[in-house]
């Protein structure tokens, strides 16, 4: 891995806390992104300062509650609203919630996996 990434995990309770130094740092956030596993789901928080990047990876349970960082960085909504809509994340506190209608799309959570497995045996 190069010298300027930095690769953390990260309980999800301290999340907010890493996302308020991140910002006092005045770093930018670069993006979130989801990834289904197993038992659930890998988060991917990446912030820049200058080309010096952290991501930290936040894995948590199908049911397990996320809090947004929205009110840190007000661009995650979008971001957050994806991860809601798209794979089914249960994140909390969020300042701009879409309620689902940020895409216009035929299923509900089309990437949470037993979505999928519903669907081909339902």
């Amino acid at each position: 891995m190069r010298e300027n990434y930095v690769y953390v995990d990260l309980p999800s309770e301290l999340l907010p806390l890493k996302a308020v130094k991140a910002k006092n740092n005045k770093a930018r956030l670069v993006q979130i992104c989801a990834v289904n596993t197993e038992t659930g789901y890998d988060l991917l928080y990446s912030f820049a300062t200058g080309y010096h990047f952290v991501t930290y990876k936040v894995a948590v349970s199908k049911d397990e509650e996320v809090p947004s960082i929205s009110d840190i960085y007000p661009s995650s909504s979008l971001y957050e609203n994806e991860m809601r809509e798209l794979f089914g994340v249960n994140v909390k506190y969020m300042k701009l919630n879409y309620h689902n209608k940020l895409y216009t799309i035929d299923e509900k959570t089309p990437f949470r996996p037993e979505q999928k497995e519903a669907d081909v045996n339902g």
